[in-house]
């Protein structure tokens, strides 16, 4: 036998111990994971970053050459419009003295330009003279060529026939190679500008390369790459790289104003930025090679892995660990409780199920004695608590024994009385008709005291038993005497409500006032039971107070049924009603003077509580009335006067409805139509239901539920089953056919369901109906 206990426990170790193994081992493969994905995002973050940087600093040279460029053009400009430079262009000769004297005047005009940063010299060749006036002389245009462009990389010829040809305003370089020569850059422009086509001068104006220079070498250091400066006809400006690494750029892709891609470059990923200025239609480029914008990436990555051998070594360490440590208790437990328990181990399948069946008989032998200790508690406290009401127990010194005796703990000196009286539960037995009297009146005197029970659990201390055919409780309040008196209503008023929704009874409530001492609970009782007489004069079905019928109101008339009601026509969206309803609550408080201010700005701060709580069930989102919520109690405190702070509410009223209906309206009918054609056309499918409708129609069941409601004022699932007993009643009178057939003809998936919804709705039962119209 010891052999055998030992075998089922060595087998039972290795599925507990490999379980929780597998379970450590799998808790620590999610931040493995996690990590994984982190070290992903990252990667694309930094990528995204270093392009963004690049880019800035692309437009940053951009901007630079563009406000120089700019400065150049105006300058052209000026001279274009100069009347001393127009009426020295039309002289038609300049060997007079008179022509002498002007040029030197010109010169002397053309002077003070040159502290223009932008530019290191400029002149004006004189197309009709061949030669040129520069800021300091006029020369002819070969010695003009040999001071200004003998190392520019251009050719006599070559210059001398593009300062003839018309220029409209042009930055260019004289000669292709990626290494410009001094003054290689120009501006070029005809002059007068304004009669381009009979121009009889050329404006050149010699570039201040080293300030291009200057801005080029920024982002170069800050990529650690290489940058290109192209003009309009792709040629290059100014550059930072090789002449093989331009030839491999993809320029022709570049078309649009600004871009960025990863290109193989000289044999190596690069990341290439290029951004075009639309003042000088220049193209940036910068190239960025891949080790160089991914070091970061690489960096991360590697710790990131390194993090990640660290966690598994020491995690699955620990893991081990932990089994062995968390397994020696369970083993311990086996040691002890194997020989005790009565049912075969060989058919347990681990310790747990062991240990759960030793707990289980065990426990089923301590609930049997503890439920007849239960049975024989409640019976006797249910005595004395009807003997502590009625004022039978006798001295002081003996009701505290007797409190402690039967379990009853209170834990301050305040007490007050709930009696109800149910007048109607009919309708919760609609269905189940044959239960007795004594069943259904226990039945429903275990769901007010087990609700009741529950709303009164957070904070209070509640004692139910029956006397003279009424549910007595007995309240222990915390707090203030007025503030848990208030709230004992509203709970009592919260819980009526509930019963009688969901569970359609019908009752009145009594409640006394609260009173201190336990020697005071009798005449808790007492009030109550004198309030509960006032159901004769205010009806049945109500919560009377004591202190409502002993003396004036001096509460607010707020009740539970007028908020719902509010509430209710806010969701239709009528403003005319809830207005009303919100008029109705205003005139029964303020007539007659019965409330003070405080108690008024109290009742304000509530219907505006109740509007928002409303629109936070209606789920609106929208900026009005977000921007409206938020404001309003921030208005209705600013306001001086009742009246005020009711525009406010009744503005915030319209708002919100008026949105409602507007929404209500803006509902697709045609939806409604084809889900009413489907239902129709598919009554006896049995797997019909909200779910595969929505389903059909690729709408999420909720929103199905609420949108055909809206439409139609009636519940999917109420207007399929109602359609589906139409047509049963149709088969009924129309046919001989067996209950069952009939069921499944129209699509219910037995009789006794087709039985359930057929008495719902119509009250009887199949065959009475068949029977009926017999």
């Amino acid at each position: 036998m010891k052999f055998s206990i030992s075998a089922v426990k060595t087998a039972m170790k290795r599925k507990v111990y490999k379980f929780w193994l597998y379970s450590y081992l799998f808790v620590l493969f999610i931040p493995i994971l996690i990590t994984l994905v982190v070290l992903l995002r990252s990667q694309d973050m930094l990528v995204t970053e270093v392009r963004k940087s690049n880019d800035a600093l692309l437009d940053q040279v951009r901007q630079f050459i563009d406000n120089q460029t700019a400065d150049i053009r105006r300058f052209g400009t000026q001279l274009s419009f100069d009347p001393k430079i127009a009426a020295y262009l039309n002289r038609d000769t300049l060997d007079t003295t008179e022509a002498r004297f002007s040029t030197m005047d010109i010169i002397a005009n053309l002077k003070p330009y040159t502290t223009n940063g932008d530019m290191t010299d400029f002149y004006i060749f004189l197309k009709n003279h061949n030669s040129g006036i520069t800021t300091t002389t006029y020369m002819p245009a070969d010695d003009l060529f040999s001071v200004l462009h003998k190392s520019s990389g251009i050719s006599y010829e070559n210059w001398l026939a593009w300062v003839k040809e018309e220029q409209p305003g042009t930055f260019m370089a004289l000669n292709e190679n990626m290494q410009p020569g001094t003054n290689s850059l120009v501006y070029v422009q005809s002059l007068p500008l304004q009669e381009l086509h009979q121009s009889r001068a050329t404006l050149v104006v010699l570039l201040n390369q080293s300030r291009i220079k200057e801005a080029v070498s920024h982002i170069e250091l800050a990529s650690q790459g290489s940058v290109y400066v192209l003009d309009s006809e792709g040629r290059p400006i100014m550059t930072t790289g090789t002449e093989s690494e331009l030839k491999e750029l993809p320029l022709a892709r570049m078309a649009d104003t600004r871009g960025f891609m990863v290109e193989h470059i000289e044999g190596s990923n690069a990341a290439i930025s290029y951004v075009r200025s639309n003042e000088t239609n220049w193209t940036y480029i910068s190239v960025l090679p891949e080790k160089v914008y991914l070091a970061k990436v690489t960096l991360l990555k590697n710790l990131i892995y390194l993090a990640m051998l660290l966690c598994v070594v020491l995690g699955g360490l620990t893991a081990f660990w932990l089994t062995r440590r968390n397994y020696a208790p369970i083993q311990n437990m086996m040691d002890f409780v194997s020989s005790k328990v009565k049912t075969n181990m060989k058919s347990m399948p681990n310790e747990f199920a062991v240990l759960q069946s030793f707990m289980t008989e065990s426990a089923a032998i301590q609930d049997e004695a503890n439920k007849r200790m239960l049975e024989q508690r409640l019976v006797l406290r249910n005595q004395f608590l009807n003997r502590l009401l009625s004022g039978r127990v006798d001295t002081e010194s003996a009701l505290s024994q007797a409190i402690e005796s039967h379990d009853l703990r209170f834990e301050t000196d305040r007490f007050a009385v709930l009696l109800m009286q149910v007048e109607d539960y009919a309708p919760l037995f609609r269905d189940n008709e044959k239960l007795d009297l004594e069943k259904k009146t226990q039945f429903v005197y275990l769901i007010v005291t087990n609700i009741f029970g529950e709303m009164l659990s957070s904070g209070y201390r509640a004692y139910f038993t029956e006397t003279n055919g009424k549910i007595a409780c007995l309240v222990n309040l915390p707090g203030k005497e007025k503030e848990a008196k208030k709230e004992l209503l509203q709970i009592a008023a919260e819980a009526k409500s509930f019963i009688q929704e969901r569970f359609f009874v019908r009752f009145s409530i009594g409640v006394s006032d609260v009173h201190t001492f336990w020697s005071s609970i009798p005449k808790c009782f007492e009030e109550a039971e004198e309030s509960l007489e006032y159901k004769l004069v205010l009806g049945s079905n109500q919560i009377i107070a004591y202190e409502s019928v002993k003396r004036p109101k001096h509460e607010l008339y707020y009740p539970l049924d007028k908020e719902r009601q509010l509430i209710n026509q806010m969701a239709a969206g009528d403003y005319e009603q809830a207005a009303e309803v919100l008029q109705r609550i205003l005139m029964a408080n303020f007539s007659d003077g019965t409330l003070s201010p405080q108690m008024g700005k109290l009742l304000m701060f509530e219907l505006a509580g109740t509007m928002l709580k409303a629109v936070e069930q209606f789920q609106l989102g929208t900026t009005e009335i977000m921007v409206e919520k938020t404001d309003l109690i921030k208005q209705i405190t600013q306001c001086e006067t009742f009246a005020e702070m009711e525009v406010e509410i009744l503005t915030f009223l319209k708002t919100v409805c008026d949105y409602l209906q507007q929404k209500k309206k803006s509902h697709n009918t045609d939806l409604k139509s084809q889900i009413v054609e489907h239902v129709l056309d598919n009554l006896s499918d049995m797997n019909l239901s909200l779910t595969s409708i929505a389903l059909e129609f690729d709408i999420n069941p909720t929103y199905l539920s609420r949108f055909f409601k809206e439409q139609t004022g009636e519940n999917l699932i109420d207007f399929v089953n109602k359609r589906r007993i139409d047509k049963v009643k149709d088969q009924l009178t129309s046919t001989d056919d067996a209950i069952q057939n009939i069921a499944e003809q129209c699509g219910f998936a037995s009789s006794q369901s087709l039985l359930r919804v057929f008495k719902k709705y119509e009250g009887i039962t199949p065959g009475q109906y068949r029977q009926s119209r017999g």
